[in-house]
């Protein structure tokens, strides 16, 4: 039976990749050096940081063999009588992840600068760490988009948020941007 933390840890989540969705492209700060991406992967960052607090808030409550969305629908997968680490060996996608991982892990171990190759560079932030963050962001969605009306959600999100960055370089395409890069 879902219990009201559970459902806001859900909903957290679902608010978490819809504001990734939205805010990522659409932010840059022109007061700052670095205009976009640092900015961007920051945002997006702390964004993995509380999805994955919410997913650890019902895993604390539930169990980690116990996690299922707790939106009510006919299309939320069907309890099975399998233990949970072989339900989470038939995730289609789970073996390359945890290969990706394992893949970040020693690179960033065996690196040079382990440091940078951890936190990322000055100008970029593409480290080990943001890596991790697109991680946490795709497994989360993938585990608990599960209705039709999440779905629905998502997708005219992505639509009406790529109306304005495409906007914004059929602008700078023709010279019409207002700010000096």
């Amino acid at each position: 039976m879902p219990t009201r933390l559970g459902i806001l840890c859900d909903r957290v989540i679902e608010a978490g990749w819809l504001a990734a969705v939205v805010l990522v492209p659409l932010w840059f700060n022109i007061y700052s050096a670095r205009t976009f991406e640092p900015d961007k992967i920051t945002l997006m960052r702390s964004i993995a940081i509380v999805m994955a607090l919410a997913w650890l808030i019902k895993v604390a409550e539930h169990g980690i063999g116990q996690i299922r969305p707790t939106q009510p629908s006919a299309e939320v997968d069907t309890p099975s009588s399998l233990p949970w680490g072989q339900r989470l060996l038939r995730v289609p996608l789970l073996v390359p992840l945890l290969l990706v991982i394992l893949a970040y892990l020693v690179s960033t171990a065996l690196s040079i600068s382990p440091t940078v190759a951890l936190w990322g560079s000055y100008q970029r932030l593409q480290g080990t760490y943001t890596a991790f963050s697109y991680i946490v962001i795709f497994a989360l969605v993938a585990s608990h988009l599960r209705t039709r009306a999440q779905l629905d959600r998502l997708m005219t999100t992505i639509i009406l948020t790529s109306l304005p960055v495409g906007l914004y370089g059929i602008i700078q395409r023709y010279g019409l941007d207002p700010l000096p890069w």
